[in-house]
């Protein structure tokens, strides 16, 4: 195993103090005396690539063919590369040149976010209001099944309304396996025909439970109701029934059912998961239809809280969405109750609040090299990833807290049973309050290695230089405008200060580190109904000695020589939060590691980031949580390959383009050698985690195992064109399987 820093972590949240820290606009700057209206100067200067995509224009290459595609249909698009050039306006002087820039936009979300942080403001905005829903772990499946039906509330009257209920049930248990070819068998050899869901007479509703790996044996159960535990039958503040919270059953097994690939070829367990989907709708409908479920209940306060899943290891909805989550970090939507970063940047939320800043573009000043890069795959932000989102919360009665999420958390328990039989199990409790573990901030470091072409990634020019740009601010108070010269120098208004900020696109692959410093100050105070004149406080001064004296004061030198100690806002003694950010913004605090997602190694040498995870869950005792900040050891473990290329050479094309310095990248993606073959995928099981090959050039189907797969898991549709090698299978000798899949 090996050291490594994940590219993001956190700032810590501070506590709010809600009368102090949120308040109106009124509040601020009624009375104010003086207030301050002017610019900033300030100049950008790149530390690694950065990376500006001009998104609406687009370049469509396709990596079997090789070559580029003009105008392709919609469909078509999602099997293509794509390039981008960096974003470019045209140039002021008329000649028709194209420059680069950086949109204000950009600037200002870079320069708010931090603002948020050293003032301890609100978040921008939210991910998103759906429900987070997450797979419980393996050591921690569930154990007590269950029965849901859509009952009447008056058995005898056939108008009656009907509401939701969850049985308890007595099982019948049935051990099956699973053939080659996927289909499930008794243990007698015979096909187990029936479905998911399904009344079988004289046994009871068929539930199956999907194994964790292709290592374990399916079983089924047929179920009985016992007792009733739960009725849906809640009443809304004016006693007429509370519709959203009766239909939660519904909402989140359905929920649960289409996150776990219902409708996706691709997904192995898709029909037992469409023939529950299929018995959740037609409980719905009435009649005596009843729902395997799997379940456990826990309380909050006098409420009841059931929560139900499709598997034993299935996905569980949770109940928190992200406004309660984030607490008084949610973003502001009273305009009575702001916080400063709202306050001085404007909100859209409530009724609105313009700003009192305003940023122009930044333009080139000097441009060193131009490069174009094939990027490693980004994802979406995985908040589900509990053990780096989510700060470990601990057991009231001092019990061991083996997994997390949102809503509650799992204690290990270990039982003896009457044979004097060991069993450990995990019993879930309320979680009190969610604690995310802060502000998401990235490491700065050097960039990745580039990465062959294919339909999940892109190619993207970056360039080297330094940029100039203005920040324009009207009528702002003395404090405003230190925290806002703090965020924009951090704290350093050095050229060669160590203090960074993280700019534009592939962040966590180590692009987009750049460094401000603030070349000249424009200010004008407003005192009751008197303009004074502006001081140019670059190093010259007109009449008003006094401006030079305010800025002195905030602690920025204009001779761009001296260090700021510390921001306004911060404490006069740093807490973790302040100590956090400084650490994140140091670009000599990973110096000694790579910064990387976190991988681990099949036997076949592929990187996966999904091995990774599982496996760090897959025991209870060992389950490794991102490290703070302020640890004297940032690093965790993880394993990968020492493969390195530079920057590839596109055909990305500008019209009077600047002279292009580019690195070139080794290998693209080769042809097919004489040891190879071709053929399509014919099925894949993701829970199991193999499939079948049917060669092109005729013979039976190969089996393959996605550790023998160059490539992401959901790239293995149905019908998909791949190269592989075929070899004697080691496992099943006389018989042959497929390595070093790829797609073609």
């Amino acid at each position: 195993m090996r050291l490594f820093i994940n590219p993001y972590n956190f700032v810590p949240f501070q506590p709010v103090e809600a009368e102090k820290e949120r308040i109106s606009r009124e509040a601020v700057y009624r009375g104010m005396e003086p207030l301050y209206s002017g610019y900033l100067t300030i100049r950008l200067d790149t530390k690694t690539p950065l990376i500006i995509p001009d998104g609406a224009h687009p370049k469509y290459y396709d990596p079997k063919g090789k070559r580029y595609v003009l105008d392709p249909g919609t469909e078509e698009k999602k099997q293509l590369h794509k390039e981008y050039a960096f974003l470019r306006i045209p140039s002021a002087d008329g000649d028709g040149a194209l420059i680069p820039v950086i949109p204000g936009s950009e600037l200002r979300g870079m320069i708010r976010s931090l603002y948020e942080t050293v003032t301890n403001s609100c978040v921008g905005f939210l991910l998103n209001d759906k429900n987070i829903s997450q797979r419980v772990p393996t050591f921690g499946s569930l154990q007590k099944r269950g029965l849901l039906a859509y009952e009447k509330i008056d058995p005898e009257d056939e108008s009656s309304e009907r509401r939701w209920v969850l049985y308890s049930t007595i099982a019948e248990k049935i051990e099956v396996t699973v053939d080659k070819n996927g289909n499930i068998r008794e243990k007698d050899g015979g096909p187990f025909t029936e479905k998911n869901g399904s009344f079988v007479e004289n046994h009871g509703w068929v539930q199956y439970n999907i194994p964790v790996s292709n290592k374990d044996h399916y079983h089924v159960a047929y179920l009985q109701p016992d007792e009733p535990l739960f009725r849906w039958d809640f009443l809304t503040a004016d006693l007429k029934p509370d519709n959203k919270k009766n239909g939660e059953p519904y909402d989140a097994l359905k929920s649960a059912l289409d996150r776990d690939g219902v409708s996706e070829k691709r997904n192995a367990n898709q029909a037992p998961n469409r023939n529950l989907a299929n018995a959740l709708e037609k409980a719905k409908k009435g009649g005596n239809n009843m729902v395997p479920v799997y379940y456990f209940i826990v309380h909050r306060g006098e409420e009841t809280l059931v929560y139900l899943s499709n598997s034993s290891i299935g996905r569980i909805a949770q109940r928190r969405k992200w406004e309660e989550i984030m607490g008084m970090h949610a973003p502001c939507s009273n305009t009575d109750q702001l916080c400063p970063a709202c306050l001085l940047f404007g909100t859209t939320n409530g009724k609105g609040m313009r700003g009192h800043v305003r940023f122009s573009d930044a333009l080139p000043v000097e441009i060193s090299s131009y490069e174009t890069h094939t990027l490693q795959i980004l994802g979406e932000p995985r908040t589900t990833a509990f053990e780096f989102y989510l700060r470990k919360p601990e057991d009231a009665e001092g019990g061991k807290v083996t997994y997390w999420n949102f809503d509650f958390y799992g204690v290990k328990k270990t039982y003896m049973t009457k044979g004097g039989k060991r069993i450990d199990r995990t019993e879930y409790h309320d979680l009190v309050q969610a604690s995310p573990r802060g502000r998401k901030m990235y490491w700065h470091g050097p960039i990745a290695p580039d990465a062959a072409k294919d339909r999940m990634n892109s190619t993207m020019e970056a360039l080297s230089g330094s940029f100039e740009f203005k920040i324009y601010f009207d009528e702002i108070t003395e404090r405003q405008l230190k925290d806002l010269i703090w965020v924009v120098t951090l704290g350093e208004n050095r050229k060669d200060s160590k203090r960074q900020q993280k700019l534009g696109h592939a962040k966590p692959l180590g692009y987009g580190s750049v460094k401000m410093i603030v070349q000249k100050q424009v200010v004008r105070t407003i005192t009751g109904t008197t303009l004074e004149n502006a001081a140019n406080l670059s190093g010259e001064t007109e009449d008003h000695e006094e401006f030079q004296t305010l800025f002195l004061n905030t602690g920025l030198d204009i001779t761009q020589g001296e260090d700021i100690v510390i921001s306004p806002s911060f404490s006069s003694n740093p807490g973790l939060a302040e100590k956090s950010l400084i650490i994140m913004c140091n670009a000599d605090s990973t110096k000694d590691f790579p910064v990387r997602y976190p991988t681990k190694l099949d036997k076949n040498g592929n990187e996966f980031i999904y091995t990774w995870f599982s496996g760090n869950r897959r025991n209870a005792e060992s389950v490794k949580t991102l490290p703070e900040p302020t640890d004297e050891s940032l690093t965790l473990e993880g394993e990968w390959n020492d493969t390195v290329s530079g920057a590839a050479v596109s055909d990305i094309s500008y019209r009077r383009e600047r002279t292009i310095s580019s690195r070139h990248s080794g290998d693209q993606q080769s042809l097919v050698s004489k040891s190879q073959m071709t053929g399509k995928i014919d099925i894949y099981y993701s829970e199991r985690g193999y499939g079948f090959i049917r060669p092109n050039g005729g013979g039976g189907k190969l089996f393959f195992h996605i550790r023998s797969f160059k490539g992401n898991d959901w790239e293995l549709t149905e019908g998909a064109e791949v190269i592989f090698e075929k070899v004697p299978s080691q496992k099943r000798p006389g018989t042959y399987e497929a390595r070093n899949v790829r797609l073609k």
